[in-house]
């Protein structure tokens, strides 16, 4: 079994490019000019579960129904592996800008709230030379670099009409991962590790990032050619670190919808303690747009400029909190909870018996609320339910951040909205989550 390291590096390096860029560029954070952008994070079980549904021998689904809605699946994934645990899947549709023909439907792309832009595999895309290359004002194509904790992934930035659930953003910047055309990867950009081009290696087919935020990197990319980000390569073997207009980065598609613009709500269903086989949601399209999207009695947490809250647990006020269907799990800081001794567990905790915990997080609009949550063993939970690819009770370290990452097992059970920067919805103006 493969560790969990990379499951939050790339929401951690987020925060730090987003802390040290806001000393060299102006303009960084949120709003409607592009916020400080969000890049991805790479994301080990019986039964099958919905949300806001009902639960058959071991399989649960959600029931929410419409042209905006999208379904998530939480399953073993396309590269079958007993590590993938608690990773949502979407399916993504692309075409050839204008095009009706020229089309591809993608299964199990990676759904990330913690990250903004589509990120296909090249292995898992037919149609990559049907989009077009996006290319600066001196018509060279544009390369993208995302690192990670211990791997980092090369590709091209092209265009796609992108299809979610019944509705289509046009011309969205897209990237594409492991670009044949882009063979030779920038030295700036592989310092991380070994490269994730493989569905082995990423987990998914690609990455549908849903954050707040409407770029990847945002104002900071527009003012500063920021190595192991974006790239204009002349020729195949020839690139060099650039800036980039905010029309030109990946982009949040949800962002470049007609309508249904504003937002999404992430609903999956509530799972056994022993972890279930397969798990089936919705991916809801806009907040307050149409009568299954409403917010209903959900709770507002305003965020600062990085897309952050705060969470207070044992006594410490983490100021760098997030929700985060990208990570896997809970990752927090804790002097109490033993670490698992297996190296496949490496990271997370494994105390002797499941613990009742709590911690209170806080939004910068002042809303407050309790999150009671459990933490069981990972070792015990995970060789128990080897079959099992959705927990709600699996915890590890997150070392390196004054944060606490609300992953993929908050979502369980719950509701979840992310409001997107400076778009106007029932509940107020983005960014905000809500639940």
């Amino acid at each position: 079994m493969k560790t969990f390291a990379d499951r939050i590096g790339l929401r951690r390096l987020r925060a730090a490019l987003a802390a040290g860029l806001c000393v060299l560029a102006t303009g960084c954070g949120g709003g409607g000019g592009g916020g400080g952008g969000a890049l991805p994070v790479l994301p080990a079980i019986t039964g099958t579960t919905t949300a806001a549904g009902t639960t058959t021998s071991g399989s649960t689904t959600a029931s929410t129904s419409g042209s905006n809605v999208a379904a998530i699946s939480v399953d073993v994934g396309p590269a079958g592996t007993a590590s993938t645990v608690n990773f949502p899947f979407v399916s993504v549709r692309v075409c050839a800008p204008g095009s009706t023909t020229v089309c591809q439907t993608i299964d199990h792309v990676i759904l990330d709230t913690g990250s903004s832009g589509l990120r296909l595999l090249a292995s898992a895309l037919n149609i990559r030379t049907g989009l077009t290359p996006q290319i600066d004002g001196s018509s060279a194509p544009y390369g993208e670099c995302v690192q990670f904790v211990s791997s980092y992934a090369w590709g091209s930035v092209r265009l796609a009409d992108v299809s979610l659930a019944g509705e289509t953003a046009p011309s969205v910047p897209v990237q594409i991962i492991g670009d044949p055309d882009f063979g030779v990867v920038p030295s700036s950009c592989s310092t991380s590790g070994a490269q994730a081009d493989t569905v082995a290696s990423f987990g998914g087919n690609g990455l549908l990032g849903v954050s707040v935020f409407r770029q990847d990197c945002g104002s900071a990319c527009v003012g500063n050619a920021i190595p192991g980000t974006y790239y204009v390569c002349p020729s195949a073997g020839s690139c060099t670190s650039s800036t980039i207009t905010l029309a030109r980065q990946v982009a949040n598609p949800v962002a470049l919808l007609a309508s249904d613009n504003n937002g999404v709500l992430i609903q999956l269903p509530a799972i056994a303690a022993a972890g279930a086989k397969a798990v089936a949601g919705s991916l809801v399209l806009g907040i307050g747009t149409r009568s299954n999207n409403a917010l209903g009695n959900a709770q507002i947490y305003g965020l600062d400029r990085f897309g952050n809250f705060s969470t207070t647990f044992n006594g410490h006020a983490y100021a760098q909190s997030f929700i985060d269907s990208g990570s896997n799990f809970f990752f927090f800081d804790s002097s109490t909870l033993p670490g698992c001794t297996n190296a496949g567990e490496a990271g997370l905790y494994c105390p002797t018996a499941a613990q009742s915990l709590s911690a209170l997080n806080q939004g910068t609009n002042g809303t407050n609320g309790t999150v009671n949550f459990s933490i069981g063993n990972a070792q015990a939970l995970l060789a128990g339910n080897p079959t099992a690819t959705a927990f709600d009770n699996i915890g590890g370290n997150i070392p390196g951040i004054d944060g606490f990452d609300w992953g993929l097992s908050f979502f369980f059970g719950r509701n979840v909205f992310t409001a997107l920067e400076g778009a106007s919805t029932a509940g107020g103006t983005g960014p905000y989550v809500a639940y």
